[in-house]
């Protein structure tokens, strides 16, 4: 069994290594491998570079964030089919979205100095919407007498996030002018993506990584349920905020660096658990290795499938996730 999951765990990492090689070479124009170990021409260097490795590097640090909170939303909820949006806070991500595009005052404001200068004024503002709305459900299911439960954080949070999406929508039909370019970014994309959008992600993403190893060892003793877990020390409201926490961070600078995509978080997990079991030490570990290179695939396969075009990333996410969602439904029901 050890000597089964030690193959595993090494052909994940092997996985994550193709991935990352694949996402640099392919693309609207194909760099050799040489290139990639440094041995390329002038025009291989500056496509590996300045193009591909900042995008390389988003990609992969967004799949982390996508597979480890999935992981850690799951064990902590106790459903298989928990993801990193069911707290609402991607449709509060959207919204922010949509409100920076259609207002002209807050792409002037945030354009003008600090950091607007540097990164998209729609996913500043969408990693602002998503904070609010992590904040929101949390301090709206504390609302009664300081405790709350795992069920009513659910319930908010999939209430708040039908309430954001309700709104995008009243929006985005009051004014088509950017229509597209929204309609692009929702659907999760990481064209025209680089270091900057990579820099200013990066300390949110530390911060719920390490939040996520911080968590794993508790969430294993919340299987048996929050009594049980109470009663063998674990502080289930202290527990609770921080999951909800590094969700919000992670969901806020993911949806910063490429938009909503889906089901990265939902199908990771599960071959994760497939293979080297439920444990939150290995699960969510190796949930962000293999979101990174799911991610990192369906990116590359959504620049090269219609060359020199592009797909959003989250369309193939989508095709992928839809019939597995589906499997685990039937799968549970056979």
């Amino acid at each position: 069994m050890k000597r089964k999951s030690l193959c595993w765990k090494i052909l994940s990492s092997v996985l994550l290594i193709i991935s990352v090689i694949l996402a640099l070479m392919l693309g609207a124009e194909k760099v050799s491998l040489a290139a990639v170990f440094g041995q390329g021409d002038k025009f291989e260097n500056i496509i590996l570079w300045q193009l591909r490795l900042p995008r390389v590097l988003l990609v992969f640090l967004t799949g982390l964030l996508l597979g480890g909170s999935g992981a850690v939303f799951q064990l902590f909820f106790r459903n298989p089919l928990a993801e990193p949006g069911i707290m609402g806070i991607s449709s509060g991500a959207t919204l922010g979205a949509v409100i920076a595009s259609i207002v002209p005052g807050i792409m002037a404001l945030t354009g003008k100095g600090g950091v607007g200068a540097y990164i998209s004024p729609v996913n500043l503002c969408a990693f602002a919407g998503a904070l609010v709305a992590g904040l929101f459900v949390t301090s709206l299911a504390f609302s009664r007498g300081g405790r709350s439960s795992s069920v009513m954080l659910l319930l908010c949070g999939t209430a708040l996030g039908t309430l954001y999406s309700s709104l995008s929508s009243m929006l985005l039909l009051t004014c088509n002018k950017e229509l597209h370019s929204i309609y692009t970014w929702i659907l999760g994309s990481f064209n025209g993506r680089g270091w900057n959008e990579l820099l200013f992600i990066l300390l949110p993403s530390v911060v719920s990584i390490i939040l996520m190893f911080v968590v794993s060892r508790p969430l294993d003793l919340l299987t048996g349920g929050e009594k049980s877990a109470a009663a063998l020390g674990v502080e289930v409201d202290r527990l609770r905020v921080l999951v909800l926490l590094c969700g919000a961070l992670a969901v806020s600078a993911a949806v910063c660096a490429g938009g909503t995509i889906g089901f990265v978080g939902l199908i990771a997990p599960h071959i994760v658990r497939k293979f080297l079991g439920p444990k939150a030490r290995t699960l969510v570990p190796f949930s962000m290795i293999f979101g990174a290179a799911l991610l990192l695939l369906s990116d590359t396969l959504a620049r090269v499938i219609i060359a020199p075009g592009e797909l959003p990333a989250g369309i193939i996410t989508s095709i992928l996730g839809v019939p597995f969602f589906l499997a685990l439904c039937l799968g549970g029901r056979k």
